[in-house]
Formats: structure tokens, C-alpha cells, sequence
């Protein structure tokens, strides 16, 4: 292998490896800020701002991997079966799946004790899930798959 094949490889993994921290980037920050907006929704969890930056910085990095597992269909199922056919689809998809994937999630918290909603929080009728987490796994991670779109389309 030569010198300039070496250093091309190289390259190309620096690159994508900013391009994976900035998608990790946008993913965190989304979800801290939708953490710390909500979470007047929720039972008193936390007593201070020292507490509040850190439940939800936490929270945010749990949410990274949440959303990740929420774009898999996405990026199995289009990115290699359907290969940009369907793009309109992609939301759609994500979105439902983000929604089923919130709902579990929510159920095993709540009957775990992990967090309980206060009075204001939106409850889903037959579901028993709040509304807000519910939309943030939907909502965010089909953003997120087109701000992954955006970025990664000149990787190929």
C-alpha cells in the first residue's frame, strides 16, 4: 500500500469521525434542551441547579443512544434496501418507531419508579405515557435523521 493510499484512508476517518461527533453533537444538545424544558412536567426530581444540570446533562447522554437505536430502521431499511426511494417515507417511519420505542421505554420507567409525571404533565388516554417524552422520540430523531442525511451525503 502506498503513502498516499495510507494517508487518504486516514482522511476519510478523520472526517467521518467529525461528521459522527457533530451528528452526537446535535443529538445531545437537542435533548437536554427538550430535558430541561419538560421537566417542570415531571415529580420534583432534583433540588438545585447544580442537581438540575446534572439529571439532565445524564439524561441527555442516555438519549443519545435512544435516538441512535430509533435510526436504526432508518438506516437499515432505506439507506440500504431502498437506497433514497422512499425519502419521504423516512420521517414517517422514524417517528412511528420513535413513538413505540418512547411508549416501552416510559411504561418500564414508570412502573420501575425510575420517574414519576407531575400534575401538568399530558398523559397519552389508553396508553398512560406522557405526551411531551413521547413527542421528544419522535420528533427529534427524525430531525435528526435529516440533519444525518445532510451530513453524511458527500461520505459515499
Amino acid at each position: 500500500m502506498s503513502r498516499t493510499t495510507t494517508s487518504f484512508r486516514s482522511g476519510m476517518t478523520g472526517r467521518l469521525r467529525k461528521k459522527m461527533l457533530a451528528l452526537i453533537t446535535v443529538i445531545f444538545f437537542l435533548n437536554l434542551v427538550w430535558e430541561m424544558l419538560q421537566s417542570f412536567l415531571f415529580a420534583p426530581h432534583f433540588s438545585g441547579v447544580a442537581d438540575f444540570i446534572v439529571i439532565h446533562f445524564v439524561a441527555a447522554c442516555i438519549d443519545i443512544a435512544i435516538t441512535l437505536f430509533i435510526l436504526l430502521p432508518e438506516l437499515f431499511l432505506f439507506d440500504r434496501f431502498l437506497q433514497n426511494k422512499a425519502d419521504r417515507r423516512r420521517p414517517v417511519i422514524t417517528a412511528i418507531f420513535g413513538f413505540l420505542v418512547a411508549v416501552v421505554l416510559e411504561k418500564i420507567a414508570l412502573s420501575v419508579g425510575i420517574w414519576s409525571y407531575g400534575p401538568f404533565m399530558p398523559i397519552i388516554p389508553f396508553l398512560g405515557v406522557g405526551l411531551t417524552p413521547v413527542l421528544q422520540m419522535m420528533i427529534l430523531p427524525a430531525f435528526v435523521g435529516k440533519f444525518r442525511r445532510y451530513v453524511f451525503r458527500n461520505s459515499k
